[in-house]
C-alpha cells in the first residue's frame, strides 16, 4: 500500500473520533440516598384538583355536605338548650346587686356630706386565737403487727441446760407413770383418789439453842469484855407453798384430733410442743446412755420422768396424757435410726468397701465383711491385731454426726448421761457397725433395716462385752472413756458438766467440816489477841501524855 493511501487513511480515521462526543465523568455521589443527581419527569397522572367529579361523585359530595350542615345545626341547638339550662340554675343572688331602696342607683359619686351622715365603724380588736390542738403521735402500724402475739420457739425449753440434783429433788420417791397424772416445776405428782406428797423434811435444829450452849461454855472457860448477845428466838418457817392445778395439754389453735392419724408434737400449743420436744430429747439420752432397747415398764416411767423433769424447766404444770407418753416413747426407735445413719455414710469408705459386680470385688467384699465380724474386730482401733478396744476413728467420727453435733446436741444438754462415755452408748455403737457389716457378708451391699427385734441380742452381746472389759480395770477403762467425751466435745465450746460445776471437792468438804466443828459462829473466826494488841496502844498513848 502506497504512503499516500494510508496518510488518507489515518485522516479518515482522526475526523470520525472528533465527530464523536466524548462522555463526561459523572460526579460521585455523596451517599447512596442521595437522589439529587437522578432524572425528574414531569407528572403523567392527574391530580385531584385537576381532576373533574362524575356527575354521581358531585351528587354524593353535595348530600355529604348538606347531612353534616344538618348534624352541626342540631349539635349547636342542644348546646344552646343547655347553655341556658345552667343559668337557670345559677344562684340569683350571685348576680344580683345591692340596690337602694329610695330610688334608681345613681352614678354620680357621693358627696362629703353624704360621707360624714353614716355613723363611723369601730375596728374590732384582734380575736384571741384558739389553742393548738395537742398533737398525737401515732405509730404506722397494720393489721399484721397489731395483732401479732409473741411466738415461743419450739427449741426454747430444748436447749435450757440439764437441771441440777437439787431441782431435780433428790429426797422425791420415784414414781411410776399413771394413765393420767399431772407434773408441776416442785416435782409433786397427783393422782385421782391417791396423796403422793414428798416425804416431810428432818426436823429442823434450834441453831439458838445450840449457840447458847456454846456460848456459856465459851464464857466459862475465858471471860470476854465483849457484851453477851441476847439469845434470839428461832425465826419462823417459811410458808408453805400451795400447788397450782395442773393444766389440761391444749392443741394449736385449729387442730382437730382425728382417729388413726399419726400424732405430732406440733399438733400441740407452742408451750406444750416445746415442752414435749424437751422431754423427747431427755428420753433420746436415756435410750443411748442407760439402755438401748427398754421395755414396756421401763418406758412408759422414763416417759413421765422426763415429761415431769422437762416441766420442771419450764415451770409449768402440765397433766400427761396417754397421746402424750407415746409421742416421747416413739422417739427409741427414732434415735436409734439417727445412730445408724451417722455410721453408714462413713461405713464403705472407711473399711474399704466398693460397689461393683465384678467377682473379685465381691470376692473382696466378703472377706473383708467376714474378718470385721469375727469377734467383733471391727470397733478395734487396729480391726488386724485386735488392740484398742472401742477406739476405732470410725465411732469418733459418726459422734460428731449425730449426739454430738453442736453445742445443743444431746451429749452436750445432757452431759451427765455422756460424760464419761457409758457402757450401754459403746454397745450401741458396736451393734450399729455389726449392723452394717452385715449388709456386706454376701460381698454385694444390701440394705436392710435396723429393727429392735433383730438388733436387741447383738446389743446384750455388746453390751456384756463391754461391762467384761470395764471390769478389768474400771480406774483405767473410766479415764478411756472420760477422753472418748473430751474426744467427742471438741469444737463443740462444752463447758463443765453438772458434776463439775463445783470447786469444793470431798477432801475439801472434810476440811471444812472439822473447820467448823470448833466454831460457834456468835465471834468472828479471828482469833482473840485483838483486846492485848489495843490495851497496848491505849498504854502507848498514856505514856506519851
Amino acid at each position: 500500500m502506497s504512503s499516500a493511501h494510508r496518510r488518507a487513511n489515518s485522516d479518515s480515521d482522526s475526523d470520525s473520533e472528533s465527530d464523536t462526543p466524548t462522555k463526561q465523568p459523572s460526579k460521585p455521589r455523596r451517599s447512596r440516598d442521595d437522589l439529587s443527581g437522578n432524572q425528574t419527569f414531569e407528572t403523567r397522572t392527574r391530580t385531584s384538583a385537576a381532576r373533574k367529579p362524575s356527575e354521581k361523585q358531585d351528587k354524593t359530595n353535595k348530600e355529604n355536605l348538606t347531612s353534616a350542615a344538618a348534624q352541626l345545626a342540631a349539635v349547636q341547638k342542644k348546646v344552646a338548650s343547655l347553655m341556658k339550662k345552667v343559668g337557670q340554675m345559677k344562684d340569683p343572688l350571685e348576680d344580683e346587686e345591692p340596690r337602694d331602696m329610695d330610688g334608681p342607683e345613681s352614678e354620680e359619686e357621693m358627696s362629703d356630706q353624704d360621707r360624714t351622715s353614716f355613723p363611723s365603724i369601730t375596728p374590732l380588736g384582734r380575736l384571741p386565737a384558739p389553742p393548738a390542738r395537742p398533737t398525737t403521735v401515732f405509730r404506722k402500724t397494720n393489721k399484721a403487727q397489731s395483732t401479732a402475739v409473741p411466738k415461743l420457739s419450739r427449741k426454747t425449753f430444748k436447749r435450757l441446760p440439764e437441771l441440777t440434783a437439787e431441782e431435780l429433788g433428790e429426797g422425791d420417791s420415784p414414781r411410776v407413770s399413771p394413765a393420767r397424772s399431772a407434773h408441776d416445776d416442785d416435782g409433786v405428782m397427783d393422782e385421782d383418789g391417791a396423796d403422793n406428797a414428798p416425804p416431810p423434811p428432818p426436823p429442823r435444829l434450834d441453831l439458838s439453842q445450840e449457840r447458847g450452849r456454846a456460848a456459856a461454855g465459851a464464857a466459862a472457860g475465858a471471860p470476854s469484855r465483849k457484851r453477851a448477845q441476847p439469845s434470839q428466838q428461832s425465826p419462823a418457817p417459811p410458808p408453805k407453798r400451795t400447788k397450782s392445778k395442773a393444766k389440761e395439754a391444749k392443741f394449736r389453735e385449729g387442730f382437730v384430733a382425728v382417729p388413726g392419724v399419726r400424732p405430732k408434737a406440733a399438733d400441740y400449743d407452742p408451750v406444750v410442743e416445746a415442752i414435749l420436744l424437751r422431754s423427747m430429747a431427755e428420753y433420746s439420752a436415756r435410750i443411748l446412755a442407760i439402755n438401748g432397747f427398754p421395755g414396756i415398764t421401763i418406758q412408759v416411767n422414763w416417759a413421765d420422768e422426763c415429761f415431769n423433769n422437762a416441766c420442771r424447766s419450764a415451770k409449768e404444770r402440765l397433766i400427761l396424757t396417754d397421746r402424750m407418753s407415746r409421742l416421747i416413747t416413739k422417739r427409741g426407735s427414732h434415735i436409734r435410726g439417727k445412730t445408724v445413719d451417722g455410721f453408714r455414710p462413713l461405713f464403705a469408705t472407711h473399711y474399704g468397701f466398693q460397689r461393683s459386680t465384678k467377682a473379685a470385688i465381691v470376692k473382696s467384699n466378703k472377706a473383708k465383711s467376714d474378718a470385721l465380724i469375727h469377734k467383733a474386730s471391727f470397733h478395734y482401733k487396729d480391726p488386724v491385731a485386735r488392740t484398742g478396744y472401742g477406739e476405732n476413728s470410725i465411732i469418733a467420727e459418726a459422734r460428731h454426726h449425730s449426739v454430738f453435733k453442736n453445742k445443743y446436741s444431746l451429749g452436750v444438754i445432757f452431759g451427765s448421761y455422756f460424760n464419761p462415755i457409758p457402757g450401754p452408748y459403746l454397745a450401741m455403737d458396736f451393734s450399729v457397725l455389726e449392723f452394717l457389716a452385715t449388709e456386706w457378708s454376701t460381698g454385694i451391699h444390701i440394705p436392710s433395716q435396723f429393727t429392735e427385734k433383730e438388733m436387741s441380742k447383738a446389743y446384750q452381746i455388746h453390751l456384756a462385752d463391754v461391762a467384761t472389759w470395764c471390769s478389768t480395770h474400771p480406774v483405767v477403762t473410766e479415764n478411756i472413756r472420760r477422753r472418748l467425751y473430751k474426744k467427742a466435745c471438741i469444737g463443740l465450746r462444752v463447758t463443765a458438766t453438772s458434776e463439775e460445776r463445783t470447786h469444793i471437792d470431798d477432801a475439801q468438804k472434810d476440811a471444812l467440816r472439822a473447820e467448823l466443828a470448833g466454831r460457834t459462829g456468835d465471834t468472828d473466826s479471828e482469833p482473840e489477841p485483838e483486846e492485848p494488841e489495843r490495851d497496848a496502844e491505849r498504854g502507848t498513848g498514856d505514856d506519851d501524855a
